[in-house]
């Protein structure tokens, strides 16, 4: 279904026998829908995507993976950075998530999250939040006193300019957003916190554990393959966890390193 006015999809869905979603004024419908997609983790409702809106599940398949079958949400207050059409957040919140910020610096994407989170029924503990262009970073709409228990984060994979709205998915120029990730994390993640990342590009995650290291962060792999058996591009993303030193204790101070 490529580029279906949302408006239009709606209209369809309310003449689906059973459905029970309306027209709500807090929604923006003035974006075209490039695809709606059913997914196991929600087998009940599409998820829809925007156009201009990334979105590769085999990116995050590791990520949804820990949110459905391991209960890392559960009872835990969670941000995601770079939130897309929404889908980690909103199962987040369908694993018992006491509650979630969601943030983007694409318009369309803000609006795809609150729409597809709207039509499951999981707004309610749900603040998706717009990123200014003008003033990016990965805590830039995050306020000073906000903690979280885990933050999560599928970012853009590889260093390049951004010319237009989607290509904030794409590419991190000078890899800023990562490293304002890393910088941030001591003011907004909780002792005995999580950051997850997934990336699909083994240049970065080779920067990544370099420049984690360098701030003395402890990092993990959460991943079987081998780093450098992998091509430079590679589906699905691996998964690294990211901790600061006075959230692990000696005993588990495991720092990975790059092979």
């Amino acid at each position: 279904m490529r580029f279906l006015t949302l408006r239009s999809l709606l209209c369809l869905s309310l003449c689906c026998i059973g459905c029970s979603r309306s027209y709500r004024n807090d929604l923006d419908y003035n974006f075209d829908v490039v695809q709606t997609r059913q997914i196991d983790e929600i087998p009940s409702h599409e998820i829809v995507q925007f156009d201009s809106v990334f979105w590769e599940p085999d990116d995050t398949a590791s990520l949804r993976k820990l949110i459905t079958k391991d209960g890392i949400a559960a009872q835990r207050d969670c941000l995601e950075i770079g939130t897309g059409t929404g889908l980690l957040s909103i199962l987040c919140l369908n694993h018992d998530a006491k509650k979630v910020v969601a943030t983007d610096i694409n318009r369309a994407a803000v609006a795809n999250a609150r729409y597809n989170a709207a039509m499951i029924g999981v707004d309610a503990n749900l603040d998706v939040r717009q990123v200014d262009p003008a003033s990016p970073g990965a805590f830039a709409v995050v306020k000073d006193s906000e903690l979280f228990d885990l933050i999560l984060s599928n970012p853009p994979w590889e260093d390049g300019q951004v010319n237009q709205p989607g290509d904030h998915a794409y590419f991190d120029p000078d890899f800023a957003l990562m490293d304002s990730l890393l910088d941030g994390l001591p003011s907004h993640l909780r002792v005995d916190g999580r950051c997850l990342v997934a990336y699909g590009h083994r240049p970065a995650i080779e920067r990544l554990l370099k420049v984690a290291a360098e701030r003395n962060y402890i990092t993990q792999i959460l991943d079987d393959r081998k780093l450098d058996e992998l091509p430079a591009d590679f589906l699905p993303g691996m998964l690294i966890e990211i901790r600061c030193p006075s959230s692990v204790s000696a005993t588990q101070k495991q720092t990975a390193t790059v092979p």
